[in-house]
């Protein structure tokens, strides 16, 4: 009878042990989700997650890609050209500020990259960085990330700058130099960021030079239909024609530079084709 006893009671133990066992392991596989990023518009999108990360998301990126043209033909600081007289005259150097760009969706809603913030000399400066520096050696500029992925009716930018930079110091880590007094575009005689610093030769048979600064903004607005892919990287596609911009130069004038490139800037960038 004592065995028995015995018996029994080392059963009861063994199957409290083991249901104790089983439970805990129950609660436990309860407990552990997996956590992962569930916005459908990021890179590391992951379906299987469970719950939510904190700030695991990463997200795609955008860029601009533009062809620069004369015409018919590629663009290059070696060309002769001529202005409305017939007059010959070379480009020796072109830089340029395209900056706050926005597009539209058909319900127009308007989108943007990201905002970043930066270290100013009184502070935070939040700013978006697709302040793109257009020269005429690059082709591919990088603008930001992107968090939506919108079907997309039009595209619009801005010829220059319009916010303020002047808090900016080159010295400051961080800080994109193009935005700064060591940029192409800082005028020295204006202490200011110009819209576009224009090098010309009126005359080709004589090694003279003409630093033309533009600080007048323009705008375009060009439809554009595209379609983001939720998680991918996108770029834009645009074409420069400069015949455009400088078909109404007179040489003899350079103040007619300044109101050629205005006047025409909206009609010279389109989508690529």
């Amino acid at each position: 009878m004592l065995l028995n006893t015995k018996r029994t009671s080392l059963r009861d133990y063994l199957l409290h042990a083991i249901t104790g066992f089983l439970l805990l392991t129950s609660l436990t596989g309860c407990n552990t989700r997996i956590q992962g990023c569930l916005d459908v518009n990021a890179e590391n999108f992951n379906l299987n997650a469970e719950q939510s990360c904190d700030g695991c998301c990463t997200y795609p990126s955008l860029a601009l890609s533009l062809t620069q043209k004369w015409g018919d033909r590629n663009f290059a600081l070696t060309d002769t050209l001529f202005d409305i007289n017939g007059q010959p005259y070379r480009i020796r150097g072109l830089v340029y500020f395209l900056s706050e760009w926005t597009w539209v969706d058909g319900q127009g809603v308007r989108y943007h990259v990201d905002s970043v913030n930066v270290t100013c000399l009184d502070g935070d400066l939040t700013y978006s960085p697709d302040n793109l520096l257009i020269d005429t050696e690059h082709f591919n500029y990088p603008m930001g990330m992107i968090r939506q992925a919108p079907v997309m009716d039009s595209l619009r930018f801005v010829f220059g700058l319009n916010q303020d930079f002047s808090c900016l110091d080159a010295d400051i880590t961080g800080t994109p130099p193009e935005l700064t007094d060591q940029s192409p575009l800082w005028n020295p005689l204006s202490g200011t960021l110009e819209t576009m610093r224009l090098i010309v030769q009126t005359d080709t048979a004589v090694e003279s030079f003409d630093t033309i600064f533009i600080s007048d903004e323009a705008i375009s607005t060009l439809a554009y239909p595209f379609e983001f892919i939720p998680g991918e990287d996108s770029q834009f596609k645009l074409t420069v024609d400069y015949s455009l911009w400088f078909k109404d130069v007179n040489t003899a004038d350079t103040a007619s530079f300044r109101h050629s490139i205005i006047t025409n800037f909206a009609t010279s960038i389109l989508p690529t084709q």
